[in-house]
C-alpha cells in the first residue's frame, strides 16, 4: 500500500497504477478507493496513469482527530501533488471531492493541473436568494441545521447520503458493502464534513475557471440535485463540456461505467484541449 505523509503527520492512502496521462481521482464523502471506484479503476487505468486518494479519516488514511475540512482536504491535495511531482494532471472529483478540487483552485489556482473533470459536484448546499438549484431542489438552512442534529443523535441519517446516491439502487448485498465502506469514517469526522460542505459556497469561483472542464451529471431520479446545475455550471466556466447521463443519478460512475470511463479516459487523454 502506498501513501503520502501530510504536513500535519497525517498519512494518506492512494492507488496508483496504469501509465499515461496523469488523472487523479477525488472521491466522495465517506466512501474510500476500494469501495468507490469499483468499476473505474481498471478502465481508467488502460488509458491512463490513475492516483485514486483516499480523504483523510476516509478509507485507509490515517484518522485524526482533526481538522476535518474542505479546505484541509485541499491541502491534504496539494501535498500528493507535491511529494508525487505530479504534472500535468487532469484532477476528477465527485461531489464532496468536487468541493475539494473547487477549494484547490481557490488556494492553489491551476498549479499542477491541466483539466478538470466535475463530477456531480453541488457548489451551494442550501437555499438563497436567485438560488435555483439548491440539494433536493428545496434545502433551507433549518433543515440543513436539524439534519446535522440528527447526526448527533444517530448515524442513521448519514447511511441516508449512500440510499440517496442512486438512479437505480444497487442490489441488497452491495448497498451493505458500501454502508459498511462507510463506517471507516468516524461518524463525528462525518459530521464535521458536513458542516463544511453546509457552510460552503463555490457559485462565484466559477467564471475564475480557466481550465479546460467536463461536466458529468446525471438525470434519471437524481435525489440531491434534481434541478438542470449541470447546465448552470456549464454556463459559467469559459472552456466546459457538459455531459448527462440520462439513465443515471447522482453516481453515473457506478450506475454506468461503461460510458462514463470512456468520456473520462478520452478527455484526460486528449492533449488537443
Amino acid at each position: 500500500m502506498s501513501y503520502v505523509t501530510t504536513r500535519d503527520g497525517t498519512p494518506l492512502h492512494y492507488v496508483d497504477s496504469g501509465t499515461g496521462p496523469v488523472l487523479v481521482l477525488l472521491h466522495g464523502l465517506m466512501l474510500s478507493v476500494n469501495g468507490f471506484w469499483t468499476r473505474n479503476l481498471d478502465a481508467l487505468s488502460e488509458q491512463c496513469r490513475v492516483i485514486a486518494i483516499d480523504h483523510r479519516s476516509h478509507g485507509l488514511s490515517g484518522k485524526p482527530l482533526g481538522p476535518h475540512s474542505i479546505g484541509q482536504c485541499a491541502e491534504d491535495l496539494h501535498d500528493v501533488l507535491e511529494a508525487l511531482d505530479l504534472k500535468d494532471v487532469t484532477l476528477a472529483g465527485v461531489a464532496f471531492g468536487a468541493m475539494v478540487m473547487l477549494e484547490y483552485l481557490r488556494r492553489h489556482s491551476g498549479e499542477r493541473l491541466a483539466r478538470l473533470a466535475i463530477i456531480e459536484a453541488q457548489v451551494r448546499l442550501t437555499n438563497a436568494p436567485d438560488w435555483e438549484h439548491p440539494t433536493f431542489g428545496d434545502f433551507p438552512e433549518a433543515a440543513a441545521k436539524g439534519f446535522v442534529e440528527a447526526c448527533y443523535v444517530s448515524r442513521e441519517a448519514l447511511s441516508g447520503f449512500l440510499t440517496g446516491a442512486f438512479g437505480t439502487p444497487p442490489t441488497d448485498a452491495e448497498m451493505a458493502r458500501m454502508q459498511m465502506e462507510a463506517w471507516q469514517t468516524p461518524t463525528q469526522a462525518a459530521i464535521e464534513y458536513v458542516e463544511d460542505m453546509i457552510a460552503a459556497d463555490y457559485r462565484d469561483d466559477l467564471d475564475k475557471i480557466a481550465l479546460p472542464t467536463m461536466l458529468f451529471y446525471g438525470r434519471h431520479n437524481n435525489v440531491p440535485i434534481p434541478t438542470e446545475l449541470g447546465a448552470w455550471i456549464d454556463s459559467r466556466i469559459a472552456n466546459s463540456e457538459l455531459k448527462l447521463f440520462a439513465d443515471a443519478g447522482h453516481s453515473p460512475f457506478y450506475e454506468r461505467p461503461e460510458a462514463f470511463n470512456a468520456a473520462l479516459a478520452g478527455f484526460a487523454t486528449d492533449s488537443a484541449r
